[in-house]
């Protein structure tokens, strides 16, 4: 249950940086609890380190992304990158954040053959079963850290916290037919809890990591991350 206290807005930098140890004293705490949810790490970067790059969604159409079209938090829904590019502008600080989990070594060995492109893998029983055990267990663990940094900043006066989660949306995800996400002809049915990834706003992961002094591999038989970002202030 959420326990609200009064407060006064702190959503500008304008009327945070007039009291900086109370800022650091939030963002400590709030990254503190994220932490404690499971969260490899939360780490308070500077805004100007998330990378913006139209050449991110791209990749969601060259070639056809089985998400595109399919779910409102993806495009050609989702935020634009020269959209998302104009909102990080507007803020001076942001949140990252990551989870992970092991990779199971009978799907690791099924990536690895030359005779299994992605366009077969998706429906391989070892890749269903991924999907199922830990892509997306994983994928709502993020997604329940970036809300609730999300929620607690709000709750302190940083009123603009959005956050961004990973991959797809899965919050009305059907594992049994493997590719039916959400009815994009109706609205959305959990307004207040979906948030497009990183990737489909056109926030370039890999590079934001770079910027803010971290590393994240791209693919490893030791972990599979998904990262998260929560926009403060």
């Amino acid at each position: 249950m959420t326990n609200y206290e009064p407060v006064y807005p702190r959503h500008t930098w304008k009327i945070v940086k007039d009291n900086i140890p109370r800022f650091k004293k939030d963002m400590k705490e709030i990254c503190g609890k994220a932490v404690a949810k499971g969260a490899n790490f939360a780490e308070l970067i500077p805004a100007s380190k998330v990378a913006v790059d139209e050449r991110v969604t791209l990749k969601c159409r060259i070639p056809f992304c089985e998400c595109y079209g399919k779910c409102l938090m993806d495009p050609p829904f989702s935020p634009t990158a020269e959209e998302t590019r104009k909102i990080v502008e507007k803020y001076k600080y942001a949140i990252l954040t990551e989870v992970s989990s092991t990779v199971p070594k009978g799907y690791w060995d099924l990536i690895q053959r030359e005779d299994m492109p992605l366009c077969r893998l998706q429906y391989e029983d070892a890749a269903i079963e991924f999907e199922r055990k830990t892509q997306i267990p994983l994928w709502f663990r993020l997604h329940e850290i970036v809300m609730d940094v999300e929620r607690e900043a709000h709750n302190r006066g940083y009123l603009f916290a959005v956050g961004y989660v990973a991959s797809t949306c899965y919050l009305c995800y059907n594992p049994a037919k493997h590719t039916t996400y959400c009815d994009t002809e109706s609205n959305c049915k959990h307004p207040y809890e979906a948030r497009p990834s990183m990737e489909a706003a056109g926030i370039d992961v890999f590079s934001t990591y770079v910027n803010a002094g971290l590393k994240l591999k791209m693919a490893s038989p030791d972990k599979f991350s998904w990262s998260g970002l929560i926009l403060v202030v």
